[in-house]
């Protein structure tokens, strides 16, 4: 049996149980394969146990691991990206919409969480390397006093939570896209759109945070949508991200109703579509007037009617552009005269997830109650 190799650590991450395909996981220091390697490798235990926050609290990390006899084209950074990109909007886009919904302050609502720390062991495992656009270093692991993120919580009883329908879906995608010398249109624009999106979740400025920072994310939420909604032939806009849009097989009325004034562009024109089309098109009018240099007001992204940011609203709706796009629905039809167990589950956490996600975008005209 292959066995197993730390790739990258992230230090603001938790996992309680491992997400893994068949050649690379997310684990813990705990997974029966870290500390196997841990016996032959000792200063791997070592460099995980040196991890605390700001104020020399204990961290614990979370390590991607990658199976020895991989194949080259899992071994690209590209490919491991890609891996990382999955788990990182998944549960980015259910950590957001859980707290649009019951109004908590849940970990893994950005991707910054996600990010990979700059040091690793090098091969040898003695020293510690890093090489980055900013610097190529090395130094004694004797030295080392890694940190977490600051600003970030952290936390060794809050594991990962994610949108497991989301994820399964895109981990299915993910040799699809990797394995292939020449990945179709569709593969190589779904993870070049997840790249993005996980670049618009990173948390905007900690102490410093403004309305053009804000405004800067939703652009780069915009780019995300655009990418994984380009025709190939034709040209990406806001027609095609609508058409994918209406394609979900949309459960509440809020969202399925045909009612809604939404954005043509520079004409002023507008034509009826749904809360989605509605949500996206403001967010793209938005980032037209932020890159455009308009004098805007620190409101531009509130809509009136709600007092609620649009900003908070682009990962949810961003799961649901991936819902029409990839074709997300129930696992399979039932039998002619009932529905199996397994089934039953898989489409109770599909209505589940759906149903969640479609709740959340239906507040964004709704003022907070009092008890939200």
């Amino acid at each position: 049996m292959s066995g197993w190799i730390p790739v990258f650590t992230l230090p603001n991450v938790f996992v309680k149980d491992p997400i893994e395909v068949e050649y690379v996981a997310l684990v813990s220091p705990d997974d029966s394969r870290c500390k196997e390697y841990g016996k032959t490798n000792k200063n791997f235990p070592k460099f995980l146990r040196s991890f605390t926050d700001a104020f020399r609290r204990k961290v614990t990390p979370s390590v991607v691991l990658m199976r020895e006899d991989a194949p080259k084209w899992v071994r690209s950074h590209e490919a491991i990206g890609g891996f990382r990109d999955a788990i990182s909007i998944s549960a980015v886009a259910h950590n957001k919409t859980s707290s649009i919904l019951y109004s908590n302050a849940r970990s893994h609502q950005y991707s910054t969480f996600f990010d990979f720390y700059a040091w690793n062991l090098s091969k040898e495992l003695n020293i510690l390397v890093t090489d980055n656009p900013a610097m190529l270093g090395m130094d004694t692991i004797d030295d080392f006093m890694g940190q977490s993120i600051a600003g970030l919580p952290t936390s060794r009883s809050e594991g990962l939570d994610t949108d497991e329908t989301l994820l399964n879906a895109l981990l299915g995608e993910w040799p699809r896209r990797f394995s292939r010398s020449s990945a179709t249109w569709r593969s190589r624009a779904l993870f070049r759109s997840l790249n993005m999106a996980h670049a618009a979740a990173q948390i905007p400025p900690l102490v410093d945070l403004t309305a053009q920072s804000l405004g800067r994310h939703v652009a780069l939420w915009v780019s995300a949508f655009e990418i994984l909604t380009h025709p190939q032939d034709g040209d990406a806009g806001l027609k095609e991200v609508y058409r994918v849009l209406e394609s979900v097989d949309w459960r509440m009325a809020d969202c399925k109703d045909i009612v809604h004034d939404c954005y043509l562009g520079r004409s002023g024109r507008r034509r009826k579509g749904n809360l989605p089309c509605w949500i996206y098109g403001e967010m793209y009018h938005a980032r037209n007037d932020y890159l455009h240099g308009n004098a805007l007001s620190d409101d531009r992204l509130v809509v009136k009617s709600s007092g609620r940011n649009l900003f908070q609203f682009a990962p949810t709706l961003y799961r649901l552009l991936l819902t029409g796009f990839l074709g997300i629905d129930f696992y399979g039809p039932p039998t002619a005269d009932k529905t199996t167990e397994v089934q039953r589950i898989l489409n109770f956490r599909f209505e589940n997830r759906q149903g969640d996600h479609e709740r959340a975008i239906s507040r964004v005209l709704k003022p907070p109650a009092k008890d939200d």
